[in-house]
Formats: structure tokens, sequence, C-alpha cells
């Protein structure tokens, strides 16, 4: 019997179940993690940014439109006025970095590539930097502190809110075609052929790991902040508001700075 018989004869030999599937795959992302140092701080940073920002929207989300809601009676004109000014962000977002993707692309020198990747992931850092701290000014006790006495404070938290969408919004999809690329020279089209020839079953996975950690937290946060009573402005909110901002505000240079600090070196002597 020859090879491809044997395979037609039992298609399903070599399947695995659901569970074997998910297992494999995180071990595969666990090595990847382990041995590409691109792809290790680039998760690393990516994977504590998602949990610092999932605790600050919990935190801040439901007290912010309830907020908006009772008090200045703008809640509705946030959602949608979010909603219509969403797609042009990606719009505009996906035509520029689509045309920087190509002009990368049209360099040869994968040093000269990755340098342009990490002054690109640099100004997505800085993007979503300023998008977790537009949304920290909308937590009501800071947004009182600070706008409370104005009688145009309804138009700050308006602007605010749009601000932290615009940036984060663009950041994301920036940073994620970067990612992108980043992952396809340093995983895909590498010499280890056990990352390159699962490198989507590791992007997924990847995606699925992020996915889960920072919907855990989101409503694990917004439970402790909206349904147990806790006071907004006591110790416990205000530290746990301001220690997730700290670490938003750098998490995503994570890469940029073992780039300039280690990365960078290496990759020029190997070029």
């Amino acid at each position: 019997m020859t090879e491809r018989s044997a395979h037609s004869d039992n298609p399903h030999k070599n399947r695995r179940s659901l569970m074997e599937d998910l297992r494999h795959k995180i071990q595969l992302w666990c090595y990847a993690v382990a041995t590409v140092p691109y792809y290790r701080y680039g998760e690393l940073g990516t994977l504590v940014f998602n949990i610092a920002k999932s605790i600050l929207e919990g935190a801040i989300l439901y007290s912010m439109f309830s907020m908006a809601e009772s008090e200045y009676k703008v809640a509705a004109i946030m959602g949608v006025l979010t909603k219509y000014i969403y797609p042009a962000i990606v719009v505009v977002s996906n035509a520029r970095i689509s045309s920087f993707i190509d002009y990368v692309e049209t360099v040869s020198d994968s040093f000269h590539q990755l340098r342009s990747l990490m002054r690109g992931m640099v100004i997505a850092a800085g993007g979503e930097s300023l998008g977790a701290l537009f949304l920290v000014l909308c937590y009501p006790p800071l947004f009182e502190l600070f706008f409370g006495g104005y009688s145009w404070g309804k138009y700050i938290l308006i602007l605010l809110y749009l601000l932290h969408h615009l940036f984060s919004g663009a950041a994301q999809i920036v940073e994620g075609r970067l990612w992108f690329k980043l992952i396809e020279i340093k995983l895909r089209h590498q010499s280890q052929s056990q990352l390159s020839q699962n490198f989507w079953g590791i992007h997924a996975m990847s995606q699925n790991i992020h996915l889960v950690t920072s919907m855990v937290l989101l409503w694990g946060t917004t439970a402790i902040s909206s349904l147990s009573g806790v006071e907004l402005d006591g110790r416990l909110m205000i530290t746990l508001v301001g220690a997730a901002l700290v670490v938003a505000l750098s998490a995503k240079f994570t890469l940029p700075l073992a780039w300039r600090l280690r990365l960078r070196q290496q990759e020029f002597t190997q070029s």
C-alpha cells in the first residue's frame, strides 16, 4: 500500500481532539515566547498592557457612563458619536499603515526593516498610552476634581472619551499591522520549522490568550467597582486605577526598549 493510499484510508488519523489541539497550541506559543526574543518582549508587553487596560476599563466605563447619563445627560451622545467616528479611524489608520508596510517590504536589508518597524511601534505605543490617559481622565472622581466645576464639563467628557477612542483605536490598528509583519519576519520566515510551520496556530493562540485574560479582568474589575459598593474615590479604587495607569503607560514600550538596549546590536552584528 502506498503512502498516499494509507492517508486516504484514514484521513482522520493525525487529527487531534479539541483539547489536545489547544494544549499543543499553548505549548507552541510558550516555546515561541521562550526561544524568540522579539516575540517574547512583544507578547509580554501586550499581555501586561491588556491586563492594565482591562482593569482600567472595568473600573471606569460603567461608572463613567452612569455619571454621563445621570449628571450630564450625554451618555447617548457619547455612544452614538463613538459608533460613527470609529469607521473613520479604521479607514485612515488602515490607509496610512498599509502604505508604511508596503514601504518596509521594499527594504531588502532585514536590519533596516526591523528598525523601521520599531519606530512605528514606538508611535503606536505612544498612541496607546495617550488613549489610556484620556480614559483615566473620564474616571468620575478625577473628572469631577479637574472639570466638575465648569458649566461646559459635559463637552469635556465627550471630548475626552472621543480622544480615548481616537488614539487607542488608531494605535491598535497600526500596532496590529506592525506586529504581524514583525512576527512574519521572526516566526514565519526563519529557520525553526516547528515555529514557521505552525505560525497561524501560534498567532491564533496568542489572540485567544490575550482575549480571555482581558475579558476575565474586565468583568472582574467591573464587578468590584460597580456591584460591590466600593467607593470610587476610596483608597482601593484610586490605588487600582493609578497602578493600572502606570502599567498601561509603559507596557507597550517593552519591545522598543528591548530593541534599543539589546536586540538592535544583536541584529546589527548578525546582518
